[in-house]
């Protein structure tokens, strides 16, 4: 009997689960974000808080899946044409996207440095889905070498420091223009951040779950 009941619950929940999808997109549209993935460009997803390969060791969200502003989505796709152009050609892996509210308290609460985590009372550019954090790649989706794995909290990860290998440094350098050029603004601390162009302007911070 307790086993019946056990079943019928999980059940229901699963069953209110797969409704609340769609609840999750149309909330996600309506604020102007959209599915990277659906935009059917070169890219490739490696979205590291889904899973426990990042600096809290921990799962932060339940999804894999990515979202960005449109306006921050379009720069991308750009960055992603001006990529191509380049003598040696690549495109990129995403590490995050659109982040909720709720995961970026739980960030702050492993690392409370403003130098890299952005304080919840504030809210950071992922948490209005106008910044993405990345990494050049192949056309198979192998990351090329920068100069830190993402999350480094070391000065190597800065994009002022020096000491690197002459083709390291050169793929950062290019990285930046690339990502400049696009409409993106970069984070001195951190080599694979970079902002949207105009992120302070009618862009609120958002706590609406990613859907599965």
């Amino acid at each position: 009997m307790k086993r019946a009941w056990l079943i019928t619950l999980l059940f229901a929940f699963n069953a209110v689960s797969v409704t609340a999808q769609p609840a999750l997109e149309d909330a996600l549209t309506k604020a102007g974000l959209v599915d990277v993935a659906a935009l059917q460009a070169p890219l490739f997803f490696d979205i590291r808080y889904a899973t426990p390969r990042n600096f809290t060791k921990q799962k932060i969200y339940d999804s894999p899946r990515c979202f960005l502003h449109k306006d921050a989505a379009q720069a991308l796709l750009k960055a992603v044409e001006l990529a191509a152009k380049q003598k040696e050609p690549f495109t990129f892996c995403l590490w995050d996207c659109y982040r909720p509210l709720s995961a970026q308290k739980k960030l702050w609460q492993a690392v409370p440095n403003p130098s890299y985590v952005a304080p919840p009372a504030k809210g950071s550019r992922h948490n209005r889905g106008m910044a993405v954090d990345l990494t050049p790649c192949d056309f198979n989706g192998t990351p090329l070498p920068m100069p830190t794995e993402f999350d480094n909290f070391t000065k190597r990860a800065h994009m002022d420091f020096y000491d690197l290998p002459p083709d390291v440094l050169n793929r950062r350098e290019t990285l930046k223009k690339i990502m400049t050029q696009a409409g993106f603004t970069y984070t001195r601390t951190e080599w694979w951040h970079f902002d949207k162009t105009g992120w302070k302007t009618n862009h609120p911070v958002l706590d609406i779950e990613l859907p599965l």
